[in-house]
């Protein structure tokens, strides 16, 4: 009998508490079939001089919240890289699994705090001035120019992170971090304020560390966004300025995305970093243009292609088309 009271006892609390939390199974499928002409500037997402079929930042993801009570909720994210063309994840090449993302947060009135892996405040601005969000194509502006060489204490991310995202006040977003380097790696800190209201998006982002490769002096990069959409096109720009190893570094962006019909979307921009290989003494400023095309057949599943070239001083031109298949689930 106690028992038996003991289980429906268990079997309420459950039920209560799945009436106040879910969980959520998501991610996106992306891959091309790419042809590269072999070129030897170095960028992300180029092939070689040979047909490749490349993942384009597949993702897992999990995630869930729970209603606490009194305005609280508490949440996580678990995001896993996936390769879609070989079945592999990050973690088949010594990375963390769940390596795009991996927090647990508490939220209310106040905004949410956040603890875990997460993209610096700085990097996630920078992002999303990108019409490809980084998503590994070769038409990608990318994060080598778009942080002008700059790289966190986990490159994009950081490891240890404690943040604070701010609830919108009047079209205004705060969000700071600052990441423990537990006597391994340096302390990470940065931050984020933009504002976005219509048509309008502006933004300013700061952050410091002594990066991934461990610098003897403090690493810095302050990165500048905005983006208008005009309805018939939305231009996005970026402007980045670091300091990296001691010594200077300026990327810029100018970009757009364009509605075509009522499924289509075309994607252009042209960036430039005044050196693109830090190895050296000598600058090899980077120039690229790329432009694309997506077709909606649903909500959830698209179709694109892409043309890229970049051409790095002292190195010969690498040129990239690109076309594949996007699900959403």
């Amino acid at each position: 009998m106690k028992r038996s009271l003991v289980c429906i006892g268990l079997t309420i609390l459950a039920s209560a508490a799945a009436a106040q939390s879910s969980v959520q199974i998501s991610g996106g499928l992306k891959v091309a079939v790419a042809r590269g002409n072999g070129g030897t500037t170095v960028m992300d997402g180029q092939t070689g001089n040979r047909w490749a079929m490349n993942d384009l930042s597949s993702a897992l993801i999990f995630s869930g919240k729970e209603d606490l009570g009194g305005g609280l909720r508490a949440g996580f994210e678990l995001a896993s890289f996936l390769r879609i063309d070989n079945g592999s994840s990050w973690a088949d090449t010594g990375g963390p699994f769940w390596s795009r993302r991996s927090v647990v947060t508490l939220g209310g009135n106040f905004g949410e705090i956040y603890l875990g892996r997460s993209l610096t405040p700085q990097q996630l601005m920078a992002l999303l001035s990108d019409p490809w969000y980084w998503d590994a194509s070769a038409a990608q502006i990318g994060w080598q120019i778009q942080t002008a060489n700059y790289t966190s204490t986990a490159y994009i991310r950081t490891n240890n992170t404690l943040g604070y995202v701010s609830p919108n006040m009047g079209g205004f977003t705060l969000s700071l971090a600052a990441s423990a380097g537990e006597g391994t790696v340096s302390r990470d800190v940065g931050g984020s304020l933009t504002y976005s209201k219509g048509p309008l998006w502006l933004g300013v982002a700061y952050d410091q560390s002594h990066g991934f490769f461990n610098h003897a002096t403090t690493d810095k990069v302050t990165t500048l966004v905005g983006a208008y959409d005009f309805g018939a096109v939305r231009p996005l720009l970026s402007y980045t300025r670091s300091r990296v190893n001691g010594v200077n570094y300026t990327g810029y962006s100018a970009a757009l995305t364009a509605p075509a019909g009522a499924n289509g979307l075309v994607k252009a921009q042209y960036s430039h970093l005044d050196d693109s290989d830090t190895s050296t003494a000598a600058k090899e400023a980077l120039a690229k243009v790329a432009v694309g095309y997506q077709h909606s057949l649903s909500k959830r599943t698209s179709l694109f292609a892409h043309l890229s070239r970049a051409k790095a001083d002292l190195r010969t031109a690498t040129s990239t088309v690109e076309a594949g298949i996007e699900h959403a689930f």
